[in-house]
């Protein structure tokens, strides 16, 4: 990790900054989307996303799969998955900000107990793809430097890289196995613990 902190620290900036931007920009288009539904005797709740343990873990951890899997073709699925979940986190805040009373807040603090292990674990998850498509590219380029022989040697040189990516996979996969439970079971009880029903 101390090796990529400079990565791992830039795509916490970009998760933050989709996820604030988000929030602010879709504020008129959730407002309009809720001015234009049906009045009814009751406050419209959105939904949180609710699910077993398993399936929330399967749910992230496929999609992190995918995202390193994918990440061979220039990185750009490791940021473009980390920049899509952070603005769908924003809009969904914003949802629940105008939708009920103290919404923004309940939905912060519903957020952080199993959002600390899960947000880390897809940044960790794209660092890890992006450092895939490194040792790819730095892999390929010592191949073809005159001054290695062979792709052997070309691995040894590059083999850090990839074991890092591997590392950092296998650690996310853990803090999301942390973060499921949490979020099954934990997240919403203690929102409403916090700020009530």
């Amino acid at each position: 990790m101390k090796d990529n902190k400079k990565l791992i620290i830039g795509l916490y900036l970009t998760f933050i900054i989709c996820f604030v931007a988000a929030w602010i920009l879709s504020g008129a288009r959730v407002e309009s989307a809720i001015s234009n539904m049906p009045i009814s005797n009751t406050t419209p709740t959105p939904n949180i996303i609710s699910g077993s343990a398993v399936e929330l873990f399967i749910n992230n951890e496929w999609g992190g799969i995918i995202t390193y899997v994918f990440s061979i073709f220039f990185a750009i699925p490791a940021i473009l998955m980390l920049a899509y979940n952070a603005v769908n986190l924003g809009v969904i805040g914003q949802l629940f900000n105008q939708a009920i009373p103290n919404g923004g807040l309940r939905y912060i603090i519903y957020l952080i107990p199993h959002g600390i292990f899960e947000i880390t674990a897809t940044v960790l998850q794209s660092v890890a793809g992006v450092l895939l498509f490194l040792f790819i590219w730095r892999f390929i380029k010592a191949w073809r430097n005159s001054n290695t022989s062979g792709a052997s040697q070309a691995f040894e040189k590059t083999k850090k890289i990839l074991v890092q990516s591997i590392i950092l996979m296998i650690f996310s996969t853990i803090l999301l196995l942390i973060a499921a439970p949490i979020e099954a079971y934990f997240s919403v009880p203690f929102s409403e613990f916090i700020i009530g029903p």
